[in-house]
């Protein structure tokens, strides 16, 4: 039997740190959203956190598609719980796009499981505000309707411009970086069992 084909084992452990993943992002999220300018920061605050989830799934499963499923399972979370849907779209690309980078290593790669986390961060933070910059007032008028206060969008808006979007999309690259870095030390002896390097 193909070692490589997903089991049911598999698909569980997978939903299960799926879930965790998602209430990290969700914590996070109401954490830093009750914080106009720490509101763009979320993404790095994820990668620095959530790294250490994410490595530990890729030991437990490193097999295909599981990334992708991961990932599209949480853009479906994040969803129902009333994420703005570029930041699920962020997910869901951002997903497949870190699967095919690990793909690359046969998830074997640290280096390359790293690369597809912090993709994967990069599409989720410009999933989440680039259409605060290119549709500011449809954006105005979409959060307004969903329960944000016009004080806590105002200071969110003059805070946010292109070069703090793009200055907090190189720190959630950064930061997933590190939390993977943090979560491989953590786990240093799952991954000498597991065989990735």
């Amino acid at each position: 039997m193909n070692q490589n084909n997903l089991k049911a084992k598999d698909l569980i452990t997978t939903a299960v740190f799926t879930v965790v993943f998602a209430l990290v992002v969700f914590v996070a999220s109401m954490t830093l959203g009750m914080i106009p300018v720490g509101f763009p920061f979320l993404v790095s605050a994820i990668g620095l956190i959530g790294g250490i989830i994410w490595t530990y799934m890729r030991v437990k499963v490193p097999k295909p598609f599981t990334i992708t499923i991961q990932c599209i399972v949480s853009g479906a979370l994040f969803f129902i719980l009333g994420t703005y849907w570029g930041t699920v779209v962020g997910c869901i690309v951002g997903g497949i796009l870190a699967d095919i980078i690990t793909s690359v290593g046969k998830y074997k790669s640290f280096k390359l499981t790293t690369a597809g986390f912090a993709v994967f961060c990069l599409c989720v933070h410009f999933g989440s505000f680039l259409v605060v910059l290119v549709a500011r007032d449809w954006y105005y008028e979409y959060c307004l309707s969903s329960g944000m206060t016009v004080e806590w969008m105002e200071t969110f808006l003059n805070f946010l411009n292109w070069p703090v979007m793009l200055g907090t999309g190189v720190l959630s690259a950064v930061c997933a970086i590190v939390g993977m870095l943090i979560g491989k030390a953590l786990l240093k002896k799952h991954f000498v069992k597991a065989g990735i390097i």
